[in-house]
């Protein structure tokens, strides 16, 4: 499957700089600058594939915690086209026992990090050419994993393995946004991606209240799913991915 990779590489800083003039030049544009603290409970698990009609050998939970990530997001909307920047960072370490049953009766210490990284970057279409209503998703996400493990088995030598792989999608979706009164507004949004991973699905719903000005606080909860298959020394190996938690925010529009 990397023989098909797409090649594109984005990085934050340089598409911050090309959503900043792209609309910042034209009266009645709407801004928005959101950064977030989510804590989601993250949980990834692979499957290796070990061939010649051999059994597919699954290790759960590889990472099974809660530990805090930070995210932001930036927009820029005029009449009824916007562009949208959203950028995920997180790095988590775990540690726990594998106990494998009779006959075998073998322990495994095994410690695990993982570093994930997801940047999207794409436009939206609001048919009413307000914030209020449905808009329409489409971009381009990337998400790149980096996860060191290291087995003891009892009495054994440590055996390291490292997976470092990059997968880009397009995504597709649609968020609604809905008035509850002077100060309070409903958003949800869903959207599936597809490329170099199996698919990605990613949902959130949140309840805004205006502050003061252009200052709002934002509650709310997100779930996201991630399944890539990458080849580790030759050998098949599927990992899914599974983020799902609270957040808070702060979003200023103006």
């Amino acid at each position: 499957m990397n023989d098909q990779r797409l090649s594109l590489k984005l990085r934050p800083w340089t598409l911050i700089l090309l959503l900043a003039p792209a609309l910042s030049s034209a009266e009645g544009t709407d801004w928005l600058i959101a950064p977030y603290g989510w804590l989601p409970s993250v949980k990834v698990d692979q499957s290796v594939d070990t061939g010649g009609g051999g059994p597919v050998i699954n290790v759960d939970d590889l990472i099974s915690k809660i530990d805090g990530v930070a995210m932001f997001r930036v927009e820029a909307a005029r009449n009824r086209w916007g562009l949208t920047l959203d950028y995920i960072f997180l790095s988590l370490a775990d540690q726990f026992t594998l106990d494998v049953p009779p006959p075998v009766s073998l322990n495994f210490d095994i410690g695990s990090d993982l570093d994930l990284s997801l940047l999207e970057f794409g436009g939206y279409f609001r048919p009413s050419g307000e914030i209020e209503g449905i808009n329409y998703l489409l971009g381009v996400r990337q998400i790149k994993f980096e996860m060191g493990l290291s087995i003891t088995p009892t009495g054994g030598a440590t055996q390291s393995l490292y997976t470092d792989t990059t997968v880009t999608d397009v995504f597709a979706g649609a968020r609604y946004f809905h008035r509850l009164g002077e100060r309070w507004m409903l958003n949800v949004r869903g959207d599936l991606s597809y490329g170099d991973s199996e698919g990605t699905l990613n949902l959130l719903a949140s309840i805004g209240y205006r502050v003061a000005g252009p200052f709002r606080l934002k509650l709310g909860y997100r779930h996201m799913t991630i399944e890539f298959e990458d080849d580790y020394e030759g050998t098949p190996t599927t990992t899914a991915i599974s983020l799902s938690g609270p957040y808070i925010g702060f979003a200023f529009r103006f």
